[in-house]
Formats: structure tokens, sequence, C-alpha cells
């Protein structure tokens, strides 16, 4: 399925229900007459495209979630990143020299959030990681955060990438303002701050754009939307969970001074 055709608003019918499947997960949704029940399932298999059809009802009544939300008939399917930073771990040589520039690729999975009437936070029925990520911690024992691991896997040319559906590719790119090499230990991507765009099928986040000035200098880190990746004029499916601006700033020296701890 297109994911414009699956991230989108639907409209239901009372005791309407509808199944989406995205990833290792399988989400039943029923409109009842005053609000919403939602039953969610781990498949055997996961599913390897977007789909939603509709079916009689529930396979069973247990676990269900019920919300009491309203006669609202709208229901809004949309995608996010984690509610977490992301971090990389190289198992790899990734050395860049004096004054070089190394693009990376990764694909993070998505989450899956239902909004009732509109998209705003207090709106928020319930939101599903698509696929599970392990926990991690970033930084130092004493000033470090909680954090999601994505492991050591990346591409290195846009045209390489095999994403799936339910994944988001994040496009890197890390300047070495340095006069020595930099050995990429480890990377922490604040996919909080990250928008997400839809060009052709294929979901991105904003471009990340690093610039290393050594590890005892405030380094940079900016977000923006490239026409090389993003396209003409992209489609924005997804805002940012955190307001950028400041928030990044202040964290910018943080990020850029543990990048290449071990």
């Amino acid at each position: 399925m297109n994911p414009q055709n699956f991230w989108k608003k639907y409209e239901f019918a009372v005791n309407q229900t509808l199944l989406f499947k995205a990833g290792f997960v399988e989400v039943f949704v029923k409109h009842i007459s005053n609000g919403w029940l939602i039953k969610s399932r781990v498949p055997e298999q996961p599913n390897d495209e977007l789909l939603v059809e509709e079916v009689e009802g529930f396979d069973d009544e247990s676990e269900v979630f019920h919300f009491q939300a309203g006669k609202s008939h709208d229901l809004f399917v949309f995608p996010s990143l984690p509610n977490k930073a992301v971090v990389f771990r190289n198992n790899k040589v990734i050395k860049i020299s004096a004054g070089e520039l190394a693009n990376l690729y990764f694909r993070i999975p998505l989450s899956m959030q239902f909004y009732f009437q509109e998209v705003k936070e207090e709106n928020l029925l319930i939101e599903l990681p698509l696929q599970r990520l392990s926990d991690t911690w970033f930084g130092e024992a004493d000033n470090g955060e909680p954090a999601f691991s994505i492991g050591g896997n990346y591409d290195k040319e846009f045209s390489e990438i095999k994403a799936m559906p339910w994944e988001a590719v994040v496009p890197v790119e890390i300047n070495n303002s340095t006069t020595g090499i930099f050995d990429l230990q480890r990377l922490i991507l604040r996919v909080e701050d990250f928008s997400l765009f839809l060009k052709n099928k294929q979901i991105l986040s904003n471009h990340v754009a690093i610039e290393f000035r050594g590890p005892e200098h405030a380094g940079s880190v900016n977000l923006s939307v490239k026409k090389e990746i993003h396209g003409q004029k992209p489609l924005q499916l997804a805002k940012p969970r955190n307001e950028v601006g400041r928030n990044l700033l202040r964290k910018s020296f943080f990020f850029i001074k543990n990048i290449y701890q071990s």
C-alpha cells in the first residue's frame, strides 16, 4: 500500500472495525458510539507492507483498551520516530580524515500513532512501536541519558538503501573540521527533534549535518531539507515531537563531545 493511503485520516461508521498491519504490530480499531476500542497483537511474521482492511470485529475481547473520546467519527493514523534518542554503535571502521565529510544513512523503525478528531497531543489515543528497540545508555554514568539502540547497520549511498515501508531513513553528514583523523565509534541521533517527509514511497527524516571541531570544542548540529534527498516539494507527514531551536542547540555540545566515546 502506498504510504499516503495508509498514514491519513479515516472516517469510521459506528461499530466499524479496521485492522492496521505494519512491521511487528497489528492493531484492531473499532469505533463505538462514545469512543474507540483498540487492541494490538504481535504477528507470527512481520508485515513487509503497510496494510489496512475492514474486519468483522476483534478475534477475542481480551486486552482491549476502551477510550471514552466523544462522538467524533474521525481517526488519524500518523507515523512517528521513537520517543527517545537512538544510538548507533559502530562495529566497523569509520575514520574521517581532516577536512573531509562522511555521509551515512540509518534506518529507524517508526511508531504508529492514533489520534481522534484532530492531530494534537491531548487527542492521542495510543502509540505503538512497529519494531521493539533495545534500551541503552549514552554518555557518562552521571550525566548521560537513556536511549534506544539501533545497532551498527548503516548505508553509505542513498541509492543503496533498502528500507522497509515501516522504517524511516535518517540521512547524516559528518564534517571533520579538525586537523586529525576522526574515529567514529558511537553516534546519538535525537530523533525527537526530527520531522518526517515522504518522497515517492520512502519516509525520510530531516538531513542532519554535524560539524566536529574536536572533543573539547563546541561543534554544531543542523537540521534541513535537501533537494537532492527529499525532492523539490517534499510532503511533510509528521512534525517533530520537540520544539527544535533552543533544545537542539543546548544539547549540541554534549552530542559532539560524546560522539567518539566507546
